[in-house]
């Protein structure tokens, strides 16, 4: 049933988040800023079946809309789009819709006929290796639609995007960040492995780097417990060649974990994180593993260079295992130096990073566009966000 204390908040539809409960990446992020403004507003998310096993309806004061899966695979997120853009213009009502990925460009002119929109642009996976010239091309199309014919608002949450694109569309991106939520007493879970070298992603892809985390313990002869956690269905002929590089290792592979406290359980017991990734928008396991108060060695692109300082994580030279070896060589044997650069890191992280302010910089855009119900270009002053 259909909470009646929801229609009195300004109402705004979420499309781009595929599935609640969410266990990574941009759904995540989403989750965790509608917690802190569930209060003031009305969120309806529009999911898919593929991602979710909940019906429709109301969960934890947030609607969500669940459409049943295409029939063709590959056209699924495309036929979710257009569902969810049909009931927004046809079932309507809100105040803002809030579109969520860059591959989502073609349907903001369409909602900006009835309605204010807030687009993010959370990553560029025309960068990612799983996908084929077409898709690739497709992506960059997204790409330059998303600014060529922008929402309303737009934002990011990585900093080198904004200087990359700011001169190229006539809207003020906003750089608003990913972040954690710190909880005072999280769930325990008895993890009976300790001390381990450990790697999450949700999908293990070549473009995250697990490879050269193991071609660089491989060099290092290391005899310790290592454990990669994700799903490696993605990509088949990439798994293989990490169950290869894992041979003369002591190596335990598991599923993805959806569970978020479980999850922080084996963050927590780890040795170190690593987090060799190729690109990024802007990684939430990069900082939950750094909220884990573990010391974390990261790949040097700017997108995690945005988020922390040397000295707050380790980071190594992006796809090169000689400098990987050299960083898990030096926190493994100096381990008083790294448990010091964690807790600097943390720091760093309750900071910058908290979702209990980060999400109000959301509700700051909502609210202006409730109000004022026009776009907010580069040369307006009027909005004081950053």
């Amino acid at each position: 049933m259909r909470n009646k204390q929801l229609d009195r908040k300004p109402k705004i539809g979420v499309i781009g988040l595929k599935g609640f409960p969410a266990y990574g990446g941009s759904a995540r992020a989403g989750e965790n800023m509608m917690a802190f403004l569930r209060d003031d507003f009305h969120f309806v998310v529009f999911n898919t079946t593929t991602h979710t096993s909940r019906k429709t309806g109301v969960y934890d004061e947030i609607e969500q809309v669940v459409f049943k899966k295409f029939f063709i695979k590959s056209l699924n997120t495309i036929y979710y789009y257009l569902l969810s853009t049909f009931y927004c213009l046809f079932k309507g009502g809100f105040d803002v819709i809030h579109v969520y990925h860059v591959d989502a460009a073609f349907i903001v002119p369409l909602l900006r006929l009835r309605y204010r929109v807030v687009s993010g642009h959370r990553a560029r996976p025309q960068l990612a290796a799983k996908w084929n010239s077409v898709v690739r091309q497709y992506f960059v199309f997204m790409e330059w639609l998303f600014f060529k014919m922008p929402a309303d608002v737009v934002t990011s949450v990585s900093k080198p995007i904004v200087g990359l694109f700011q001169n190229r569309t006539r809207r003020k991106i906003f750089f608003i960040p990913n972040g954690i939520v710190f909880k005072n007493n999280p769930k325990p879970y008895d993890i009976k492995e300790k001390d381990y070298i450990l790697f999450a992603s949700g999908r293990v892809i070549s473009s995250k780097g697990a490879h050269v985390m193991l071609q660089s313990l491989n060099q290092l002869n290391y005899q310790g417990r290592v454990l990669i956690i994700g799903n490696r269905d993605h990509s088949p002929g990439y798994s293989e060649k990490l169950e290869q590089l894992a041979e003369s290792l002591n190596v335990r592979f598991i599923d993805i974990i959806k569970n978020k406290d479980l999850l922080m359980a084996y963050l927590r017991n780890s040795r170190m994180f690593v987090f060799p990734s190729f690109h990024e928008g802007m990684s939430n396991m990069l900082l939950e593993a750094v909220s884990a108060q573990v010391p974390v060695i990261c790949s040097d692109i700017p997108e995690n260079e945005q988020v922390f300082d040397e000295g707050e994580v380790f980071f190594f030279k992006t796809g090169e295992p000689d400098d990987l070896a050299k960083k898990i060589n030096y926190a493994l044997e100096n381990r008083e130096i790294a448990e010091a650069v964690a807790r600097r890191g943390y720091e760093r992280l309750r900071k910058d990073y908290d979702w209990e302010t980060l999400a109000q910089r959301y509700a700051d855009i909502y609210n202006w566009l409730i109000e004022h119900k026009k776009p907010l270009n580069r040369n307006n002053d009027a909005f004081q966000g950053k």
